[in-house]
């Protein structure tokens, strides 16, 4: 079928998205739809006829519509991915196609409404900088870390006295403003670490030297980068009552413990090596997120721009989908209905700015790629499929299967690219060192929701 004299007009609509109209002359359809009824005739056995010489009115009446319909679908296929490659446009999915009611004889005419990539062109790529941490593992490193493997086994003794440092505290916290409370600002008998820094320091001043059964109310300054927008850099109302203080009584470190721990020989140099050892395992993998996180930032911020709707659309989803609570259990007796799935839960504030952030970030990466020609190597495709397939019964049919699954596949060969993309950037900045303690460069942010700055 010859799709020459069809003809196109394209619209723009709000960023990315794009609105296609299309005609296709009837008679380009009406000399398909014929020809292919011809063929039809010539390959069906019809009963009281010889093979293929059945009466073509005959078999335009049992399996026009059908032709028809199939005609057109394929019509609107091809007109459409012709349309778009002569016009240049990368389309983003499918798109979504409203079509007037097709009938023979008439033109056949849709439009279609999808989103395109955007035209990409790098800025400021020769300005990328780095500050490489040069973190060392020291012996009060690992004492620190053997100290927190005691105090996880530690058992806890409430005390009637003052909280301090190193106490756990439980207290009801209610967090409000203008009298009402925030989303998820009240929790009941929450276990608050004091001295771990996993509270905003404001926040466990206000805490350190209350005991239990005390009450107190006082105002914080919640943060800029709040995941509430409404709350970012307003002032909230805090107010605590504590139910209990409680000190560690620590294991003592012997055979028995350090036993344990996984050290069958009881060896107090042996648990050292290993916690070292686990250390440096740590450090390098923070290593790696950092310098990700340090240059991907750098490449977002320096080359802003729109991202297709569809796209980020589908993140969005895929972020909801992951926050689907499980099914229930079947009941085991069989005397219930199977359960309906738990429906997807409501779309969070900054959810949809992060999963934009994320498809730009990919798309800045998968042209980054294509313009100094980076590819997955086959050779340590085939490497990570082998190690998939390694613990398997039978690993090399373990290994087919995983090669011959092109999704499986497909995401290997992303991530790949994306780690090859990584190191070029950092090829291609200016490292600088940064000395740092390694209690320093690894210490976690603390959540936001408990902290701010005290008014």
């Amino acid at each position: 079928m010859n799709l020459d004299s069809a003809s196109y007009k394209v619209e723009d609509g709000e960023g990315l998205r794009r609105v296609m109209h299309v005609q296709v002359p009837a008679t380009v359809l009406q000399q398909e739809f014929l020809a292919r009824l011809g063929a039809l005739r010539r390959r069906t056995r019809i009963r009281g006829f010889r093979p293929g010489k059945a009466p073509i009115k005959l078999i335009r009446q049992r399996y026009g519509q059908d032709v028809w319909n199939e005609l057109t679908r394929e019509t609107i296929e091809r007109s459409f991915r012709e349309g778009a490659q002569n016009r240049k446009l990368r389309v983003v999915g499918g798109g979504e196609v409203k079509t007037s009611q097709a009938r023979e004889g008439a033109d056949l005419e849709y439009e279609a409404t999808f989103d395109v990539l955007p035209d990409i062109e790098f800025n400021r790529l020769d300005e990328l900088a780095y500050e490489q941490p040069q973190v060392e593992i020291s012996e009060r490193d690992v004492d620190r870390t053997i100290e927190r493997l005691r105090r996880r086994d530690a058992q806890w003794e409430d005390v009637d006295r003052p909280a301090r440092e190193g106490d756990r505290m439980v207290a009801n916290l209610r967090v409000s403003r203008r009298r009402q409370t925030v989303d998820a600002g009240e929790i009941k008998e929450a276990p608050l670490m004091l001295g771990e820094t996993r509270l905003m320091p404001q926040l466990e001043e206000r805490l350190v030297g209350l005991s239990a059964a005390r009450k107190k109310k006082f105002r914080l300054k919640m943060p800029a980068d709040y995941p509430d927008e409404a709350l970012r850099g307003k002032r909230v109302l805090y107010e605590v009552e504590v139910v209990s203080v409680s000190e560690p009584a620590l294991p003592d470190l012997d055979e028995e413990f350090i036993g344990k721990l996984g050290v069958e020989s009881g060896s107090i140099e042996e648990l050292r090596s290993n916690v070292r050892a686990t250390l440096e395992r740590e450090l390098r993998s923070v290593c790696e997120e950092h310098k990700r996180q340090a240059l991907f930032d750098q490449l977002l911020s320096a080359n802003p721009g729109l991202t297709p709707r569809t796209l980020v659309d589908q993140e969005v989803e895929q972020a909801r989908a992951a926050m689907r609570p499980p099914p229930p259990p079947p009941d085991p007796d069989g005397d219930e209905d199977t359960p309906e799935p738990p429906e997807l839960p409501e779309e969070l504030p900054g959810m949809r700015a992060a999963a934009e952030q994320r498809v730009r970030l990919q798309l800045l990466i998968n042209e980054l790629a294509a313009r100094e020609e980076i590819a997955a190597d086959d050779q340590k495709l085939r490497e990570q499929l082998q190690v998939l397939a390694a613990g398997a019964p039978d690993p090399e049919a373990a290994f087919a299967e995983l090669a011959g699954n092109r999704e499986l596949v497909g995401n290997l060969r992303a991530r790949m690219r994306e780690e090859q993309v990584l190191e070029w950037l950092y090829e291609n900045a200016a490292v600088t060192p940064r000395p740092m303690a390694f209690d320093e460069f690894m210490e976690p942010m603390p959540p936001v929701l408990s902290g701010g700055t005290a008014q």
